[in-house]
């Protein structure tokens, strides 16, 4: 009888001590029982688990923290396709917009095909030469501040050397410049004892002045020939200058071919909003056919823009590379 008594309580006793009451009472048996196994554990064997441990934890946090960074930028790039798609075509209205689509459902495939490719086509052709357009203002700009640049550094040739030349002038002018008034005072000591008549002071004071007269006349020769310098170089400075500016102003010739040029891409630019405006129109009568024709109009107009923007560009390129062969016979020169 009471091995009858105690086996039940037995099994009743295993079947408490194991069932969860609740969640919070699980984790505290949970975390008691997993207590007493680490305090029997060798301090040396839990910092070995806790090490380890460590980064298998980093790299389950890391995924589950890149799973949803995936999902975000899989939904951003699936709702800005359509944006894209539709960027690359003609800029239409709701209404235009609806019309087109009812004149692609009535085109049969081959005229379709030709629709959607000559929409793309004004789109990207539209796009290049927005692209020509901020290139050329760009090139423009840069090109303006070379040319004040090259402007400026023309009217500083042979700069340095003038100012050389000049400064060793002044300096043997100032050098002789006792020596002169020497010479000048006795001179005329030399002229007073002649209006004396007294022979032996005139011949003391021609004596003092034979003996300064040839270091006068070197000093003299020597400034002589820096003014014949300075005055060869300053001539040889306006010639170069003269030079360089007609060479600067040899770009004036292709900036006379680029207002020609944007008057061209004002007269195209014309031309493809007249185009549009006919492609919207037949686009009311929902006629594949006539769509299609006015598309290609469409087209040939937005392709005729783009290229004279482009040519604007080219020639905006030309007047960069005159500057630089201006620049580069400044360089010759310092």
């Amino acid at each position: 009888m009471h091995e009858e008594r105690h086996e039940p309580r037995s099994r009743l006793k295993r079947e408490v001590r194991y069932e969860p009451a609740s969640h919070g009472a699980s984790h505290l048996a949970m975390d008691k029982v997993f207590g007493e196994k680490m305090d029997k554990l060798p301090k040396g064997e839990i910092a070995n688990m806790s090490t380890d441990s460590r980064p298998q934890t980093k790299r389950i946090t890391s995924l589950r923290l890149l799973v949803p960074l995936v999902i975000l930028f899989s939904l951003i790039l699936n709702l800005s396709l359509p944006a894209a798609t539709e960027a690359a075509g003609i800029e239409l209205g709701v209404t235009a917009q609806k019309a087109w689509n009812d004149v692609l459902n009535k085109a049969d495939r081959q005229t379709k095909t030709s629709l959607q490719r000559g929409y793309e086509n004004v789109g990207s052709l539209k796009g290049q030469g927005e692209t020509w357009e901020k290139k050329t203002k760009a090139l423009h700009t840069s090109n303006m501040t070379e040319l004040k640049r090259l402007q400026a550094s023309i009217r500083q040739t042979d700069e340095k050397k003038i100012s050389s030349l000049t400064h060793s002038l002044e300096r043997a002018q100032a050098r002789y410049e006792p020596l002169f008034a020497l010479y000048t005072a006795v001179n005329k000591q030399l002229d007073a004892a002649r209006a004396t008549k007294n022979k032996e002071w005139t011949a003391v004071v021609r004596a003092q002045a034979d003996t300064l007269k040839p270091a006068v006349q070197l000093a003299r020769e020597e400034i002589r020939l820096k003014k014949n310098e300075l005055a060869e170089a300053r001539k040889r400075k306006n010639t170069e200058i003269k030079r360089l500016r007609s060479m600067l102003s040899g770009a004036d010739s292709v900036k006379r071919q680029i207002q020609t040029a944007k008057k061209q891409v004002s007269l195209t630019k014309k031309r493809y909003s007249n185009a549009l405006k006919q492609f919207k129109q037949s686009l009311k009568q929902t006629q594949p056919s006539r769509v299609l024709s006015s598309l290609n109009q469409l087209v040939s107009a937005t392709e005729k823009w783009t290229s004279t923007k482009q040519h604007v560009y080219t020639l905006e390129q030309k007047v960069s590379n005159h500057y630089t062969k201006v620049n580069q016979e400044l360089a010759k020169r310092k």
